[in-house]
């Protein structure tokens, strides 16, 4: 039964795909020759038409029987009322102005002036519906077009946001693999015993020792960098014990400049300290959280203050600032 059903809708489908070509054919024949098309038309079994087909079959009789004689006999315009009717009730409102516009014309031209002008109003009001039916469906389509514009501004301006994210991402790694690199280095100066930045190498070197040769190694390392900076920027025991380091190796450098120099920021302390540590300039722009021109402006103002002050470790001082 459901093969016999889906054939039958089958053989429905192309019927009616066949009705439509060919009642389109003769509706352009109408226009071109309307006597030849009248004949077609007459030829049609009408009984074998769907109810639309019909409709249009009667709209298209009359039509080309006008046309041809710029009158309706009793039989065009019986048919042509039909189908006025049933285009009235289902459609479609092209076809309905089409037909109430044959009507009056055909009224007006009999003398029937009134029941044209009826007719007349009736095609004018279908336009009328036709035009705002255009005029909401060029809305929409303005409508789509500026939501459409709106989410490919949107997702472009994501897609920027996310490639300029990235970049600062990959910048930031870049920076503090720089700064591993600069903690790295200090792993020659391990055999004196008395490295500033031991501590901080043994836990690198732990990190690498046991992610090396995994995808994880960088993102390790780079996680315990940002420990050991955010340690060394605002940890005090942290800052003391690489404080301490850096007095024994340099005859309590830091405790000399603290009393030499009392009345410094504790930020020109951390200055000195990290770049006596001997660590570059990124690392101590990123210990201090400033860009490096202010790191360098600080640094030379610190060393003509200590030069100018006549301190007589001044030159103490500044050998070990390097």
């Amino acid at each position: 039964m459901k093969r016999i059903a889906g054939i039958l809708l089958l053989v429905l489908a192309v019927s009616c795909s066949a009705e439509k070509t060919q009642l389109r054919e003769l509706a352009t024949l109408v226009e071109q020759d309307p006597s030849a098309a009248y004949l077609r038309l007459d030829s049609l079994d009408r009984s074998s038409l769907s109810e639309r087909g019909q409709a249009q079959l009667d709209y298209l009789q009359a039509a080309s029987f006008y046309h041809s004689f710029y009158y309706l006999d009793d039989e065009s315009s019986v048919a042509l009322s039909r189908a006025c009717l049933w285009f009235e009730d289902h459609g479609p409102a092209m076809a309905r102005m089409k037909a109430w516009e044959l009507m009056g014309t055909a009224q007006t031209a009999a003398g029937n002036h009134k029941l044209g002008l009826v007719s007349f109003r009736k095609a004018q009001g279908v336009a009328l519906e036709i035009q705002r039916s255009r005029q909401r469906a060029e809305m929409t389509v303005l409508l789509l077009f500026a939501i459409l514009a709106t989410l490919v501004l949107y997702f472009r301006a994501r897609r920027i946001q996310a490639e300029k994210q990235l970049m600062a991402e990959r910048e930031e790694a870049e920076r503090t693999m720089s700064i591993a690199e600069d903690l790295q280095s200090r792993l020659h100066a391990l055999e004196s015993g008395a490295d500033a930045g031991a501590d901080m190498l043994d836990r690198l070197c732990e990190q690498y020792y046991v992610y090396e040769g995994t995808s994880n190694l960088q993102p390790r390392i780079l996680k315990e960098v940002r420990s050991i900076v955010e340690g060394l920027r605002s940890d005090p025991a942290e800052q003391k014990k690489l404080e301490d380091k850096l007095n024994g190796r340099y005859d309590n450098v830091m405790l000399r400049l603290r009393a030499a120099f009392p009345s410094l920021k504790e930020e020109d302390y951390l200055l000195y300290l990290f770049t006596a540590s001997g660590f570059s300039s990124t690392t101590v722009s990123t210990l201090l959280g400033r860009e490096k021109p202010q790191v360098y402006n600080r640094l030379y103002r610190l060393k003509e203050r200590i030069k100018a002050s006549g301190e007589a470790d001044a030159r103490f001082f500044l050998e070990v600032l390097g």
